[in-house]
């Protein structure tokens, strides 16, 4: 499953504003169709951040071992991209914690 954290904001907002009109106009079924897309969103929102992370750490460690291998065999432009993509991971992974 494929999922953004633009997506579940939506998801999160539409069921909110569906909770609260169902919630005014007395409508339960309404409320809790709401209630679930709400609750719906908040676990793409969580699975969103959790692959996102994910892909941070394998980037962070990727260009690690790139750059581990370029150092040793002298390529020191791709030393410095493998750099690049190790930290461009851990920057990655620090936003989704």
């Amino acid at each position: 499953m494929n999922t953004s954290k633009t997506e579940a904001k939506k998801d999160q907002f539409v069921g909110s504003a569906r909770e609260n009109v169902g919630s005014a106009l007395g409508n339960e079924s309404m409320q809790a169709k709401g209630k679930g897309q709400n609750a719906s969103g908040n676990v793409q929102e969580t699975l969103a951040t959790a692959q996102s992370y994910v892909q941070g750490a394998a980037d962070q460690v990727s260009g690690a071992v790139k750059g581990a291998i370029n150092a040793l065999t002298g390529d020191t432009s791709g030393e410095a991209s493998a750099k690049v993509q190790a930290k461009k991971g851990e920057a990655q992974k620090e936003y989704n914690s």
